[in-house]
């Protein structure tokens, strides 16, 4: 009898599109390796009882941004003793929260930019601490929503008002730091082990929402273009920053490369997963077909089922 599988793809995050997207794939590549498989979407809530009514071995979470990556939904599996995909609620939790992640790092040691919170409730009276151009993003989101590159000062009211449309608690701002933008997927097999280097490209000065997902905006260089010492530096920085934050399965990092140095962005614990995003291109680079992505995932989650 073939293993059941419940896909959970859309929510109600402002990501919900692209969760719907990279569910749809994992479905398919599920139904490919001979799973029994059905999606669930929570957009509402109550949806959620479906998976008590229904026999599954393993919830693969394809949900993005709050709700379903911030160790909400993960959560509500723990309680009812349901095995699932990715990293637990406590780095859940973690990754999401930039603020959270950072402290963690600057603690192990790890280089990143310098930075500011700003809460909703100081925005009359703030003191930039960070002079322009820097970069205003959200406290917890992801997909880039929300970010901007802010050159003069007087354009920071905007951005904050846009950073806070997805973050209603505090929003960071961050130096900006031109140099190579890189991002390095991971998967445990069963170990943690570092994939294939991207550097992206973009069309524009920074990364955005809009680069990310209009096809043609951005080239991504698979390996980057790093001397060999450097590139294994990267990979070993972005495991570090993995580990520190106790993420298991599959994750990203994403990071800044700027004369041999290495400043760490944010670690995604659900990337993207259709066909052409970031992890799966990472992974087909070094010959893993993405369903044997999706199977290699759903194994980690199943092995510590059976532990």
């Amino acid at each position: 009898m073939s293993l059941r599988v419940c896909v959970l793809k859309g929510g109600s995050s402002a990501e919900r599109e692209i969760s719907l997207r990279s569910g749809e794939v994992i479905e398919e590549a599920l139904q490919k390796l001979g799973y029994s498989t059905f999606s669930i979407d929570p957009e509402k809530p109550e949806r959620m009882s479906l998976l008590l009514k229904n026999k599954v071995d393993v919830v693969f979470i394809a949900l993005h941004g709050p709700g379903g990556e911030d160790g909400t939904v993960q959560g509500v599996l723990e309680i009812f003793d349901v095995p699932y995909t990715g990293s637990g609620v406590l780095a859940s939790a973690l990754a999401m929260d930039k603020k959270s992640a950072r402290r963690i790092w600057k603690a192990e040691g790890l280089k990143q930019p310098v930075y500011q919170i700003v809460k909703r409730n100081s925005l009359s009276n703030i003191k930039l601490e960070i002079p322009p151009p820097l970069i205003v993003k959200p406290g917890r989101s992801g997909s880039t929503l929300g970010v901007n590159l802010v050159r003069e000062e007087r354009e920071l009211e905007d951005a904050l008002k846009e950073a806070f449309k997805y973050d209603g608690d505090y929003v960071i701002l961050e130096e900006y730091i031109e140099g190579k933008e890189l991002t390095v997927g991971i998967i445990d097999d069963p170990e943690p082990i570092a994939l294939p280097v991207i550097e992206i490209v973009p069309e524009g000065v920074i990364y955005d929402y809009k680069t990310k997902y209009t096809e043609g905006k951005c080239k991504y260089k698979i390996p980057a273009a790093l001397p060999q010492a450097e590139y294994k530096k990267v990979q070993e920085i972005a495991l570090r920053a993995y580990k520190s934050l106790g993420c298991r399965d599959f994750g990203r990092v994403d990071m800044i490369w700027r004369e041999e140095e290495v400043y760490l962005l944010e670690v995604n614990t659900i990337p993207g997963m259709t066909r052409t995003s970031l992890l799966p291109r990472a992974a087909k680079a070094k010959g893993i077909e993405f369903h044997h992505l999706v199977d290699k995932i759903v194994k980690q989650a199943l092995r510590r089922k059976q532990n």
